[in-house]
C-alpha cells in the first residue's frame, strides 16, 4: 500500500484535530504525531491497533515541522519504544533538539516586536498568548538527542514503497517540509495546504542573530512553487484530504490581496493603529491567527512601498506613502 492512512488526533487547538500518516510498508512509519496528551496517545495506539500494531513497531516517525501539534508526542513515543527513530528535516532540528529555548528565543523576539504597540502590552491578549505558550510548551515532550535523525532535502524518504521527495515549504513557519511522491503524485502537505489559508505565525530567522521573519511573503512564494507543481492527492496537517490544489491556492492569494487592499484602504482614510486596523478587519473578538496575518500584510504594503511606518510615543503608525 503506497498510500498513507490517515490518523486524526484531538488537538489542544482550535483546528480540533490534527493529522499524522501511518505507512505500513516497508516498515511502520508515522508522519507527525500530534501533541503529548492522555487522549491523543490513546487516540493514536487506537488507530495502530486497527492495523495490527503497537507504538514499539514504528520504526519512524516523521516530522514535517516543528510545531507542538506535529511533534509534541515525538518525546513519548521515543521513551515508549527504544527502537523507533524520530526524523527531523535540518531546519527543524534546532526546534527538536533545543524546543525551550527555541521556543522562548521566537517568545522573546515576538514579545519585542508586539511592544511597539503599547495598547499590548500587560493586555488581556498579552496574557492570553502567555498562557498559549505554556500549554504548548506543557504538551511538547523531549526528545533524546540520541534517538533524532536529522535529513536533508538531497535526501528521498521510502514511504509506501515508493521514494518521496524532501521539500523546503517556508511560510506557515520556516523550518517546515512537505514530502511529494512524483509518479503518484501524491503531496503530504503538512500545514503548508490546508482548505483554510494557514496562518504565517511570527516566526524566528533560522541562525542568529535572531529577529523576526517576513513569513506571509515566504508563504506566498511557497504556495507559487506548489501551484506549478502536478499534484493529484493532497494530504494536509488538518482537515480533510482534497484533491483540487491549484484551485485552493488561487482562492487563498486572492483572499490575502483582498486583506492587503482593505488595509489599504483603512490607511488611506487615517486609521494608522495595528489594532484599529485588526478590529476593523477582524471584528472585536479576533481570533489569534488575525494578528500574524496582519501582520503580514503590513510587511507587503511596506515593501511594495505603499505604506511608511513611524515610531511614536503612541507606538507604531503607519501612513500611505
Amino acid at each position: 500500500m503506497n498510500t498513507p492512512i490517515r490518523i486524526e488526533l484531538p488537538t489542544i487547538f482550535g483546528m480540533k484535530t490534527v493529522n499524522a500518516y501511518l505507512f505500513l510498508e516497508p516498515t511502520p512509519t508515522l508522519v507527525d504525531c500530534g501533541e503529548q496528551t492522555d487522549k491523543s496517545w490513546e487516540v493514536l495506539q487506537a488507530a495502530l491497533a486497527e492495523h495490527q500494531l503497537q507504538i514499539q513497531d514504528l520504526a519512524r516517525v516523521i516530522i514535517t515541522h516543528a510545531h507542538v501539534d506535529h511533534i509534541g508526542m515525538a518525546g513519548k513515543i521515543a521513551s515508549e519504544s527504544p527502537h523507533t527513530e524520530i526524523w527531523v528535516s535540518e531546519y527543524a532540528y534546532n526546534w527538536a533538539v533545543n524546543p525551550q529555548e527555541m521556543n522562548n528565543i521566537r517568545q522573546q523576539v515576538m514579545q519585542e516586536y508586539m511592544q511597539l504597540f503599547p495598547q499590548f502590552v500587560n493586555s488581556p491578549f498579552q496574557q492570553m498568548m502567555v498562557q498559549l505558550y505554556k500549554k504548548a510548551s506543557s504538551t511538547w515532550g523531549e526528545i533524546p538527542k540520541d534517538r533524532i535523525r536529522k535529513f536533508t532535502l538531497e535526501e528521498k524518504l521510502h514511504l509506501g514503497n515508493l521514494d518521496w521527495e524532501i521539500i523546503y515549504a517556508p511560510g506557515h513557519c520556516n523550518h517546515q517540509t512537505c514530502f511529494y511522491q512524483p509518479d503518484t503524485r501524491q503531496l503530504i502537505s503538512a500545514d503548508m495546504l490546508l482548505s483554510i489559508t494557514p496562518s504565517p505565525v511570527i516566526d524566528v530567522t533560522l541562525k542568529p542573530p535572531y529577529k523576526r521573519e517576513k513569513s506571509l511573503h515566504q508563504m506566498i512564494e511557497s504556495f507559487h512553487k506548489f501551484a506549478a507543481m502536478d499534484i493529484d492527492q493532497v494530504y494536509p496537517g488538518h482537515y480533510e484530504p482534497f484533491q483540487n490544489h491549484r484551485e485552493i491556492i488561487q482562492k487563498q492569494l486572492d483572499r490575502i490581496n483582498m486583506r492587503k487592499k482593505q488595509c489599504l484602504e483603512l490607511i488611506k482614510t487615517g486609521v494608522d493603529d495595528f489594532f484599529v486596523l485588526l478590529t476593523e478587519l477582524y471584528g472585536k473578538s479576533f481570533p489569534i491567527p488575525a494578528i500574524p496575518m496582519l501582520v503580514g500584510y503590513l510587511d507587503l504594503l511596506a515593501e511594495e512601498r505603499l505604506i511608511t511606518t513611524n515610531k511614536t510615543k503612541q507606538g507604531l503608525k503607519y501612513y500611505v506613502t
